[in-house]
C-alpha cells in the first residue's frame, strides 16, 4: 500500500504501513486538514492511535508540535522509521492511550481513531471529561458510520462523513454561550 504525505514540508514523501494499520485515507485526511486550517492551524497535536502515523505525520508536516501513541511495538518502530526518514521531529509513546491519558497534559487538537472493535463511545466520554483537551481545544473522533458518538454537556459537537467513515468533531463551547455557536 502506498500512503503519502498530503502537504507540509513532507509534502510528497511515502510512509511505511505496518500490517497492523488501518490508515485513513487521502479524502478523509485532506478533509480533516482543511477542516483543522481553519480552525486550529498550529499548536500541540495528539494522536492517540498512530497507527501508520497518517494523520500525526501528516500534522507533524505541517507543523503542529506532535505526540503519537501506539500500543503494538511494529508500529512503534515504523512511526519512529518514518518520523526520522521525513525529517520530522515527533514524541512516540508505546503504550495504551487510555492508560497514558492522564499523564499526558492539555493538547490543542486530540485526534482519536482507534482499532474499530473498541467501544468508541466509550472512549470519546472518557476523552471529553479527562484533562487532555486544552481550553478551546478540539477533539477529533474517527469512527465508523455505523457508530453513533454521544452529546456532550459543555461541548459543540459536529458530524462529517467521508464514505464508510465518520469524523465527530467537539469543541468546548464558549463560557456565557449556551447554545455553544458555531464550532
Amino acid at each position: 500500500m502506498s500512503l503519502r504525505i498530503l502537504g507540509g514540508s513532507a509534502r510528497g514523501r511515502a510512509l511505511k504501513v505496518p500490517e497492523s494499520a488501518r490508515p485513513s485515507g487521502v479524502r478523509l485526511r485532506k478533509s480533516l486538514f482543511d477542516l483543522l486550517a481553519a480552525r486550529k492551524p498550529s499548536g500541540s497535536f495528539l494522536d492517540l492511535h498512530g497507527g501508520s502515523g497518517a494523520v500525526g505525520l501528516e500534522a507533524a508536516s505541517r507543523g503542529y508540535a506532535v505526540t503519537l501513541i501506539e500500543l503494538d511495538p511494529r508500529a512503534v518502530r515504523a512511526l519512529e522509521d518514518n518520523a526520522r526518514q521525513l525529517e520530522l521531529r515527533v514524541r512516540v509513546l508505546r503504550g495504551d492511550a487510555e492508560a497514558l491519558l492522564p499523564g499526558l497534559g492539555a493538547f490543542d487538537v486530540v485526534f482519536s481513531d482507534p482499532p474499530y472493535v473498541q467501544d468508541i463511545p466509550r472512549l470519546a466520554k472518557k476523552l471529553l471529561a479527562s484533562a487532555v483537551l486544552a481550553p478551546g481545544g478540539l477533539l477529533v473522533c474517527q469512527h465508523p458510520d455505523r457508530t453513533g458518538l454521544p452529546e456532550a454537556p459543555g461541548f459543540v459537537r459536529e458530524e462529517r462523513r467521508y464514505g464508510s467513515n465518520t469524523l465527530t468533531l467537539y469543541v468546548r463551547a464558549e463560557a456565557g454561550d449556551p447554545a455553544g455557536g458555531p464550532a
